[in-house]
């Protein structure tokens, strides 16, 4: 298995610098998904990661060796950016035989086993597919392709809620056999929190906070009662956001509860609930918005 280092990953678009000093170890074994707004940068990020895009200055070694085009280093590495296509006039099949030629570890079986799923015939021409297919397509090869590193950029995305539940399933499966390193950007985290262990939240290129996903419920909480109850409760919490419906009040704090701590809430009717990570996520942007951080 492999492991891809950033170091000082930095990057100037329209003469402003968007990505700057963006350092993290992506270790083996692990799966990686990025947070982050339509302009947070994450597409640009993960075109830097994969060596797709020019760094300004930086580096981004795979197994200790610089990142470059050599046949061994790019066949550890596969980044299915949603801007991926292929000729009009290539069939389904064409197209997984060319990448089962290309990586060492291409599951041809796991490919035409999720093809049947939804009903995807590899003589299809590539052109006839519709964008969601597309991109079922996209995400395919990214699985099949068992390689030691793998990038997807929010895979599935635009596909309905059945077709992201199905293709997790059978990614999940297959991880757990065959386990190696996933690098993500998702919109759709708390439907795949179960695959995810590492959670990074990104804004304007910048690695803002990370959470090892379990720590990340164990320590953000939902508190939820009436308004004048919760409010005398909460003195001296850190309280990350709110929500106020009529007079009931819901509050999410960053506190890992402890056995006394929820027998006094329980005391006075306080309901304790998981917080979404996408809550998390909204609620901790609000917070750097109100600092002024960018």
């Amino acid at each position: 298995m492999s492991i891809l280092v950033c170091e000082n990953l930095t990057k100037k678009f329209n003469k402003k610098i968007n990505i700057n000093d963006f350092n993290y170890n992506f270790l083996e074994n692990n799966i990686y998904s990025l947070i982050g707004k339509t302009d947070s940068l994450r597409e640009q990020l993960l075109d830097l990661i994969s060596g797709k895009a020019i760094l300004d200055s930086g580096a981004v070694y795979l197994d200790g060796e610089l990142l470059n085009d050599s046949m061994d280093i790019q066949q550890k590495l596969c980044y299915i950016s949603r801007k991926m296509k292929f000729p009009a006039n290539f069939k389904i099949e064409t197209i997984l035989k060319y990448f089962s030629s290309f990586y060492p570890k291409w599951d041809n079986n796991l490919a035409y086993e999720i093809l049947a799923n939804y009903n995807l015939k590899d003589n299809i021409l590539y052109y006839r597919l519709t964008p969601t297919q597309k991109s079922l397509l996209n995400a395919i090869i990214g699985l099949s392709s068992k390689a030691n590193i793998t990038i997807f950029d929010n895979p599935l995305k635009g596909c309905d809620v059945k077709d992201r539940y199905d293709f997790f399933n059978f990614f999940y499966n297959d991880y757990i056999i065959n386990p190696r390193t996933i690098i993500m950007s998702t919109d759709y985290i708390d439907e795949i929190d179960f695959l995810t262990n590492k959670i990074l939240f990104i804004d304007n290129g910048v690695l803002f906070d990370n959470y090892n996903t379990e720590a990340l419920k164990n320590n953000f909480k939902y508190l939820t009662g009436k308004t004048e109850v919760l409010s005398s409760l909460i003195s001296g919490i850190k309280v990350i956001g709110l929500e106020e419906r009529g007079n009931m009040l819901t509050v999410c704090i960053r506190e890992k509860l402890r056995k006394d701590d929820i027998r006094k809430y329980q005391k006075y009717m306080v309901k304790i609930s998981p917080v979404p990570i996408q809550k998390v996520f909204i609620y901790l942007i609000n917070l750097r918005k109100l600092k002024g951080l960018k």
